[in-house]
């Protein structure tokens, strides 16, 4: 019966029919890669692609961030959100367009408005169907507000669905990955920014075949309870899952970020560092080139985020370590995931400087990725803190840069 109400759908033309890609695969199963060469990581020169001339979407405000990319059936899809400031606003709005030439001129697509605040756009390509994810916060400049999630289809027509709810109210979607022909991603729940006592954040796990219906790996589907929220995470050679988490919030490890993994048989059961790196990775998304694992993410500049305080009470530190982070500088950067240590390592900066990162990846071929993100403009002073950035009349723009892995002499 569900699979005549598929066809059916798709005969009245609602939703667009799976097809045979026409993208390179995302998989990095896909792409063998000789691991007996010593790659080197190689960064291009970006590419910025908002605000420009001729974008067709209006308005452009000075704020743009929360920007995600995807390859699909020939094109990519850029969606992102554009407001008056980095925080919380009315006219906050989601735009998407598309590129046959990899950004250098740009289609219109749909735009999302809501008279409140719109984060994390994420887009799924699966089966060849496009899905766009975000979630609803509210108005309030200086609150998190998470309400609801949301998902738009892209029709065989090229429209849109009307957008409908999704998950469970005020839950965030943070990372998405097709990985193995299934979609597996990572959100989080809870009271995010419990200021002066332990956060109970969720992390959960989920997996998909439709982009429809998410299920735990095994149990409820968290794997982690404490102060986690984003979380990047990525399959080695060997089945393995790897992940880098943000723990902002802080609890019984400490402050900072984990490096979590499981094992093949087990994906819904992960072990992290039973201490926090006192480094702190915003934003965090994951690639792998052949066997080596990458990280892309904030970097905090004059860090760490947990100063080790530990002999102060925890509604001390956590107030004192998220004061001085935001009157730090910032950059994005990629860091290479070291297996063996559990550790995350810095490789280099992407041109990047105030208020910045907000990757999102998608794969090119065997040794080169494409790259979304966004920064405060370069020109000035590059060492100005986050918080200044965040409030700074000019904004941010966005950028395509190319990443690319190249055989070393």
């Amino acid at each position: 019966m569900l699979r005549r109400a598929y066809l059916l759908v798709i005969l009245a033309g609602c939703v667009a029919p799976p097809v045979a890609p026409t993208s390179p695969s995302d998989d990095p199963a896909d792409w063998p890669v000789d691991d007996s060469v010593r790659w080197k990581p190689v960064l291009g020169e970006p590419r910025f692609v908002v605000p420009a001339r001729g974008l067709p979407v209006t308005p452009v405000l000075p704020s743009n961030n929360n920007a995600g990319i995807v390859l699909h059936q020939g094109r990519l899809y850029l969606g992102w959100r554009t407001s008056e400031t980095h925080f919380a606003s009315t006219g906050t709005r989601l735009h998407v367009m598309s590129s046959a030439d990899l950004g250098a001129t740009w289609t219109f697509e749909t735009t999302v408005f809501m008279e409140t605040d719109l984060r994390e756009p994420l887009f799924l390509s699966l089966h060849g169907r496009l899905f766009f994810y975000w979630f609803e916060a509210g108005t309030d400049r200086f609150s998190f507000e998470p309400k609801h999630q949301w998902r738009i289809e892209r029709r065989a027509d090229g429209s849109w669905t009307e957008r409908e709810p999704f998950g469970v109210d005020k839950e965030i979607t943070w990372a998405l990955q097709v990985r193995n022909g299934e979609a597996w991603r990572t959100s989080y729940l809870g009271n995010h920014y419990r200021l002066g006592e332990p956060s109970m954040l969720e992390l959960s796990f989920t997996r998909s075949d439709d982009g429809l219906t998410w299920s735990p790996l095994s149990g409820d589907g968290v794997v982690y309870r404490g102060g986690v929220s984003e979380a990047a995470f990525e399959f080695a050679d060997d089945g393995t899952l790897w992940a880098v988490t943000r723990n902002e919030d802080g609890d019984a490890t400490g402050f900072g970020s984990h490096v979590c993994s499981a094992p093949p048989d087990t994906l819904g059961t992960w072990t992290c560092n039973a201490k926090s790196d006192p480094e702190r990775y915003d934003s965090p998304k994951m690639l792998r080139h052949g066997r080596e694992l990458f990280l892309v993410a904030r970097r905090d500049v004059g860090g760490p985020f947990d100063q080790g305080l530990d002999t102060l009470p925890f509604a001390d530190r956590q107030l004192r370590y998220l004061a001085a982070y935001s009157g730090r500088a910032k950059r994005t950067a990629l860091y290479r995931v070291n297996r063996e240590l559990r550790k995350v390592e810095w490789v280099f900066d992407f041109p990047s400087a105030g208020d910045t990162s907000f990757p999102s990846i998608a794969r090119l071929d065997a040794h080169r990725f494409l790259i979304s993100n966004y920064t405060s403009p370069l020109e000035g002073d590059l060492e100005r803190s986050w918080w200044n950035a965040q409030n700074a009349p000019e904004g941010t723009k966005l950028y395509l840069v190319e990443l690319t892995f190249e055989p070393e002499p």
